[in-house]
Order: structure tokens, then sequence, then C-alpha cells
């Protein structure tokens, strides 16, 4: 009888505990799981870890911002290539097909619901414009072929054309980004001429006019190097512009007469008091 009872109390403490260590065990797996989605149900995305990894990269809201409208793209590129793919009739019924849809159509809309959640402000609110009515034409486009799939009836054509037209969008979206971008840098000062590079420029060109060591050479060199003098001592101040006007003009002439000193600053003095005319 003692036996029997001391059975029980185990049985009993082994069943209490069986909950606990369930619990236990699948915390430990949990990570380790990855989710699909079944045939036909949404995905639900968990808001909270959204851009978790891009904020731990300490990026800025813009770079950030081009990321997404990347991401944005190459999802909704394979969702146009999947599309396109099927067209060989057999496609729409095997399941690795079906499993890329599936996987495609995850990502795309992890991506934009990133989009969603990114703050944009300046030249980038335009881009933004034109990434949010791709996200939502790419949305309508995933729809559509994951509902065919779902619903084992292939008539999805529309979603072809949807992806398209988004995929159009966000490269807009990107092109006006790039833009906002150079003009951004164009205002930033202008780094200060290096003069061992400066040196290299000015003993290429010249010597590709006239032979080094010759007078027309040497007098070549010190136009060159008055032009870079001139330009090193021409401040804001001293032409009576903003900085921000000045240093638009000194880094578009740099890039138009990249190693010609001496066009440089040709081209600086006519910008600026142009500019300066115009106030």
């Amino acid at each position: 009888m003692k036996i029997s009872t001391v059975a029980v109390c185990l049985a009993i403490a082994v069943i209490a505990a069986a909950p606990a260590m369930a619990q236990q065990s699948l915390g430990d797996v949990a990570g380790s799981i990855k989710l699909k989605r079944p045939e036909g149900e949404s995905v639900v995305i968990d808001q909270n870890t959204v851009g978790k990894a891009r904020s731990q990269t300490h990026q800025t809201e813009s770079d950030r911002f081009t990321d997404i409208v990347d991401d944005c793209l190459t999802e909704t590129t394979a969702l146009h290539d999947l599309v396109v793919e099927s067209r060989d009739g057999t496609s729409f019924y095997s399941d690795p097909w079906r499993a890329r849809v599936d996987e495609v159509g995850f990502r795309l809309e992890s991506a934009l619901d990133e989009l969603w959640l990114v703050s944009v402000e300046g030249r980038s609110q335009e881009a933004y414009y034109l990434a949010v009515r791709g996200a939502d034409l790419a949305r309508d486009a995933n729809l559509i072929l994951s509902s065919a799939v779902a619903q084992d009836r292939p008539v999805y054509s529309q979603a072809g054309e949807l992806a398209k037209e988004a995929a159009g969008y966000f490269r807009d979206a990107k092109s006006v980004l790039g833009a906002a971008a150079r003009a951004e840098a164009a205002e930033e000062a202008a780094p200060l001429i290096n003069p061992i590079e400066a040196n290299r420029n000015m003993t290429t060109l010249c010597g590709g006019q006239y032979g080094e060591g010759s007078s027309a050479f040497d007098s070549c060199v010190a136009k060159h190097r008055a032009a870079v003098d001139a330009m090193a001592s021409r401040h804001p101040a001293t032409v009576g512009l903003e900085a921000m006007s000045f240093n638009v003009i000194r880094n578009n002439c740099r890039f138009e007469w990249a190693g010609n000193y001496v066009n440089q600053d040709r081209c600086e003095q006519r910008r600026m008091a142009e500019k300066k005319a115009r106030q």
C-alpha cells in the first residue's frame, strides 16, 4: 500500500511539472522556428521587429529610406519575374514556384511595412510620395498573385502589370533620391586641394600640350598654380555670397573641370559674379 501511495505521488509530481518543462523547451527552441505561411492565409508581421536590423547599424534616416526603397524594388521585380516565369503553363502548379511566391510575398510585405515607418523630410519627400504609390501597387499585385495560388485559379495577369508599374515608381524614387543626395553633397564645403595631386594633374595636363621642361610647359604649370592660389584665397565672405551658394558653385566647377585648375578658377569667377549680380 505504501508503494502504491508513493507511485501515485510521483505521478502527480511529474504531471504537474510537465507544463513547466514543456514551456521551458518551447522557449529554448522558439528562436530556431521558421514560420511558413499556410496556403491561403495571411502573414502577421510583428511591427516591433520591423527595421530592427537596420536600426542596429546606426544608419541615418535618409540612408535607411534609400535601403528600404532598394528592398521594395528588388522584391517587386522578383514578384514580376515570377509572373513572367509562370507563363510557361506549368510553373503555377509546381510546389517550388509556389514556395517562391510565398517567400517573395513575405519579403515584399516586410519591406513595404518598413516604408510606412520611415520618417522623410526635405528633398526626399518627393521620393517618398513616389515610393508610397509604388507600395500600393506592389501590395495589390502581391494580393492578386497570392490569392490566385490559394484558390488554385491561374487568373492573375494583372499582378504582373501592377508589379511592373510599381517597380517603375520605385526606380523613379531612387532617381529622385540620387538627385537629392548630389544636391546635398554640392552644398557641403569642398575639400582642400591636395598639393601633391594638383602637381600631378598640372604635369599631366601641361605635358600633354607642351614638351616637359620647355618654357611653354613651365608657363602652363605656373598659370595652374596661380589658379590654385586664387581659389585658396577665395571664401564666401570675400565674394559676398552665402556659404551654401559658394559651395554649390565651387563643387560644380570642381566636377566639371576636374584637374584643370585654370578653368575651375574661371568657372568660379564667372558663376560667382553672376550669382552676386542676381542677389
